[in-house]
């Protein structure tokens, strides 16, 4: 394989994820926002929630049956990722439990979650601070 070939196969390989990232992240706001619409009452972000896990097991699915290539990386990079990235922490997770390697899983698992609200918190923080309250 040439380098040029390389480089329009890496191409290639990125506009389908882009493309199919797009997709994702639509199907993301619509899916959820049907969920929350019949059912927030009972538990606010139930959409977040519902989606969250529809990728869980959509993850696992593409993760046994697509080989290597182009349409893995479209489905799971990016049909799945702009779906949800929570879909591909839990995939990681699950791949480190089945390794054994349990204290590489706990340090992963606070990380996302600990250092996520923190710096979710210090995002809120500093937008507050560049650009006030948002508008109502």
């Amino acid at each position: 394989m040439t380098m040029a070939s390389s480089t329009a196969e890496t191409l290639r390989q990125l506009a389908w994820v882009f493309l199919a990232g797009g997709l994702g992240a639509t199907l993301r706001v619509v899916l959820a926002g049907v969920i929350d619409e019949r059912w927030s009452s009972r538990l606010p972000s139930i959409g977040t929630l519902g989606v969250n896990m529809i990728g869980c097991f959509a993850i696992g699915v593409a993760a046994a049956a697509l080989p290597t290539g182009t349409m893995r990386t479209a489905i799971v990079g990016g049909l799945l990722g702009g779906f949800t990235t929570y879909s591909a922490f839990a995939l990681l997770s699950h791949d480190l439990l089945r390794e054994g390697r349990v204290s590489t899983l706990a340090l992963q698992i606070g990380l996302h979650i600990g250092l996520g609200i923190v710096l979710a918190a210090a995002g809120i923080a500093a937008g507050r601070a560049l650009f006030g309250p948002p508008a109502s």
